[in-house]
């Protein structure tokens, strides 16, 4: 078996499902947030989970974008 190395468009391809995931992981929680809303008694650990993953979410999104980039001026 030969070793192969990852090819650019690879590594691009893999950073841009990545930077989908956590995009799909954020709208995910801004959903999540929709719903506790709409309660009558919105469950207060949900919501603030919900916070956290869609504001780490756009760290990630940040640090993938730039790795995206950067990886495309390989």
């Amino acid at each position: 078996m030969t070793n192969k190395d990852i090819s650019k468009e690879e590594k691009l391809n893999l950073v841009a499902a990545r930077i989908r995931g956590v995009k799909v992981d954020k709208f995910n929680a801004e959903l999540n947030l929709v719903e506790q809303n709409a309660l009558e008694n919105p469950d207060s650990s949900v919501v603030a989970s919900a916070d956290k993953v869609i504001s780490n979410a756009a760290l990630q999104i940040t640090a993938l974008e730039a790795q995206y980039t950067s990886i495309q001026a390989e």
